[in-house]
């Protein structure tokens, strides 16, 4: 659903909820998140991380999910979201290279990989999820990656040398 030749074939061929498209989008995201985390306990368990060990891992997961909404906030929450598609906003396109995204190109996939790989309970369906929300975070980083290059030009390129586009550089 993140390819822009569909979107545009869907919104073509489906005018009137072109506008819902994000909604649409993150509520598929959504959906199939709660049933990961809801059918847990329906799926073999891999391991279980013990006592306090779990806790921490439980504060890591909240900090992640702090991040993703302070990154979120950094580029619109209302445009992340679908809602000024929904009220008809244009979306007012800025390359953002601070904060969150002066760190790495792709704040929100590497947070929600951390989040994911995080979780102290890990079962096959968890992992499942992590693995193809890892592949997913890559060709979506790829395809982002590609527009924003033809939207910002030399711009977004001067960007990809200077922030990596996963993992934060170590300084020295």
């Amino acid at each position: 659903m993140a390819l822009p030749r569909l979107q545009r074939g869907i919104g073509e061929a489906f005018p009137r909820i072109k506008r819902f498209y994000r909604l649409l989008y993150n509520g598929i995201a959504v959906v199939t998140f709660f049933w990961a985390m809801g059918t847990w306990h329906l799926a073999p368990v891999l391991y279980i991380v013990p006592g306090a060990g779990s806790l921490l891992f439980y504060l890591m997961q909240l900090i992640c999910l702090g991040l993703i909404a302070r990154c979120t906030a950094q580029t619109g929450m209302g445009d992340f979201l679908g809602l000024g598609q929904l009220r008809g906003i244009p979306r007012q396109h800025q390359l953002v290279t601070t904060g969150c995204y002066g760190m790495v190109r792709h704040p929100l996939y590497t947070l929600s990989f951390t989040f994911l790989a995080l979780n102290p309970v890990m079962t096959l369906k968890w992992l499942i999820l992590t693995i193809y929300s890892s592949i997913y975070f890559v060709a979506g980083a790829k395809i982002e990656e590609r527009r924003l290059t033809a939207e910002f030009g030399e711009a977004y390129r001067h960007y990809q040398e200077r922030v990596p586009m996963f993992l934060p550089k170590m300084r020295k």
